[in-house]
């Protein structure tokens, strides 16, 4: 099976070299039979990121290195993933928040229904770690998708997912997003075109890492989300 994972990255130099060696050696560990890219996907960084990215391109096997001009998650995601033909695509964010013993899981999972798998910190499997301001605005934002779009997916907006080239094809064309909100618009328009969405349990903690400062701004993105949210609720009709 071929899988792409996709690495969206802006300004990780901190981050990046011991992040993708990990996500190498899990895959080489747990998914040695399958043909594995991992795609750097470097949105605009002014650091260092660019370079460790090329020595990491160069040095491993499995790893490919994409700069982009311009900036923006999603962006960065739907590039990775025209970049080598797949048959399971897959993201996640660079800081490994979620613990990489869920991947395999997460390709089968994808892979099996047909459609998309979905990390989950509300999985009763689940054990995440974070702060209460994160843990209280996370569940507000579940209600607030469920009342607007009568999802069924918990978590949507987890940074940990995986889809098969059918959900690739048909379904990210539509994604209009190219920022953090392509996650909820992936699962919202996934589920919405009859494709099954899957949940799995994950371990997920807050990583903050030296020398790496979180890009959220969390008032500011929840003003965002709500916005994007009346958007897609109003194109969806």
């Amino acid at each position: 099976m071929r899988i792409n994972i996709a690495l969206p990255v802006m300004n990780e130099e901190s981050a990046l070299e011991d992040s993708v060696r990990k996500i190498a050696g899990m895959a080489a560990s747990f998914l040695p039979d399958d043909d594995v890219v991992i795609v750097i996907c470097d949105n605009g960084s002014d650091d260092r990121t660019g370079e460790i990215g090329k020595r990491l391109a160069a040095d491993i096997g499995s790893v490919r290195y994409l700069r982009l001009a311009e900036r923006g998650k999603g962006l960065a995601i739907r590039r990775a993933w025209k970049l080598l033909e797949a048959d399971v695509y897959v993201f996640m964010d660079i800081d490994l928040a979620t613990d990489l013993g869920a991947l395999p899981e997460l390709v089968r999972t994808a892979a099996d229904c047909g459609g998309l798998a979905v990390g989950s910190r509300f999985h009763r499997a689940s054990r995440a770690t974070r702060s209460l301001g994160r843990k209280t605005a996370s569940l507000a934002y579940r209600r607030l998708l469920r009342a607007a779009f009568g999802t069924k997916v918990n978590d949507a907006p987890c940074g940990f997912k995986a889809a098969t080239d059918e959900v690739v094809s048909n379904v990210v064309p539509f994604v209009r997003d190219d920022h953090w909100f392509f996650d909820t618009e992936l699962v919202i328009r996934a589920e919405r075109a009859g494709y099954s969405i899957r949940e799995i349990p994950i371990v997920w903690r807050e990583r903050p890492l030296p020398g790496r400062r979180s890009k959220v701004n969390v008032p500011k993105l929840a003003l965002e989300y709500l916005c994007k949210i009346v958007d897609l609720k109003k194109r969806l009709r």
